[in-house]
């Protein structure tokens, strides 16, 4: 491995002149500088991050903390950090937690043990509250769906624009029978009531109603989703379209139809949320609520970067909005 040492040599400087010149420090001509890089680029001189880290006292580690990697939304979503975080000289540290527990308080200490210089956390791996009182670092938590202020920066998106934009599709097919399929977050707890409550809001302003029998819950998985499509779809008066509040629930739907023998979408339409890439393959395509993972996850990068070089009071951005994608996946009703 070519160190500074190999450069000096090849250059005829000292190597406190080499470390002058890499580090941007001293008072170095013009020539020595151009001679020292020539040599830095012939012999193919890469800096030790570690051992600069400990001189300087930054890691430049980003800690990242999302629920599943199952779910390719967050694997989606690591993707992106990874790239933005490279362009930006930083590297990530990603940990996958889905607990507000003493475990999960503890698996974020030991993440902040590690040194990371600051976390963006995606809601759904752990609570603003958790995160507070669990590490002393900078923070940007990700994607909250809360309508509360929020106690951290935040970087979110317009849940209830989405589900709104759901409905409104469906209702302009005509379709007049509606379920949705959600998560479910705890011991009966139903998730995503956000872009859930917009869904309804703009039923009920066409005069239609969901009915309660017609919300079905489960883990965020695909064979919950599934789960939840059969129950809806088996009832004695089925919906025609259904709203899932995520792209992988949504499949899992459109997986319990086919097995039901009913077509997608003569006889059922589906939206999904997130628009992950699998859902463009999907036989038919998924039509979905687009979450702009790229811009959303720089802007939280941007937050929690200025957070770390700073240390001021970060105020959070607007919402980003929401955009409806149509695909295959949704068509006009069929009545009798």
């Amino acid at each position: 491995m070519t160190t500074i040492y190999d450069i000096a040599k090849a250059a005829g400087v000292t190597a406190t002149t080499v470390s002058n010149v890499l580090g941007g420090k001293g008072s170095v001509s013009k020539a020595t500088r151009a001679r020292v890089m020539k040599y830095v680029q012939e012999l193919g001189y890469q800096p030790n991050l570690v051992a600069r880290s400990l001189i300087k006292g930054r890691t430049g580690l980003i800690g990242l903390v999302v629920p599943r990697l199952e779910n390719p939304f967050y694997a989606e979503i690591v993707t992106a950090v990874e790239r933005l975080a490279y362009a930006a000289g930083r590297r990530i540290f990603v940990n996958t937690l889905s607990s507000d527990d003493e475990f999960g308080q503890q698996m974020l200490r030991d993440l902040a043990s590690r040194r990371v210089e600051g976390i963006l956390a995606m809601a759904g791996s752990i609570s603003i509250n958790s995160l507070l009182n669990s590490i002393d670092l900078p923070a940007v938590y990700c994607l909250d769906e809360a309508e509360d202020e929020p106690l951290l920066p935040s970087v979110s998106f317009d849940f209830t624009q989405g589900g709104q934009l759901a409905a409104e599709h469906l209702v302009s097919l005509g379709h007049r029978r509606f379920g949705i399929v959600t998560s479910k977050w705890g011991v009966g707890e139903v998730g995503h009531l956000v872009r859930i409550e917009g869904f309804k809001k703009v039923l009920a302003e066409h005069g239609l109603e969901i009915l309660p029998e017609h919300i079905q819950a489960g883990q965020d998985r695909l064979m919950e989703g599934k789960a939840a499509g059969y129950r809806l779809l088996t009832q004695p008066d089925p919906p025609t379209a259904i709203f899932a509040v995520n792209d992988l629930m949504a499949i899992g739907v459109i997986s319990a139809a086919w097995e039901l023998g009913l077509r997608v979408p003569q006889d059922l339409s589906v939206v999904g949320f997130d628009d992950i890439m699998l859902g463009q393959y999907l036989t038919p395509p998924l039509t979905t609520i687009v979450i702009d993972k790229d811009a959303l996850m720089t802007q939280a990068l941007e937050l929690l970067l200025r957070a770390i070089e700073s240390q001021e009071t970060i105020t959070s951005p607007p919402l980003l909005p929401a955009r409806l994608v149509i695909r295959g996946s949704t068509g006009p009703a069929q009545h009798d």
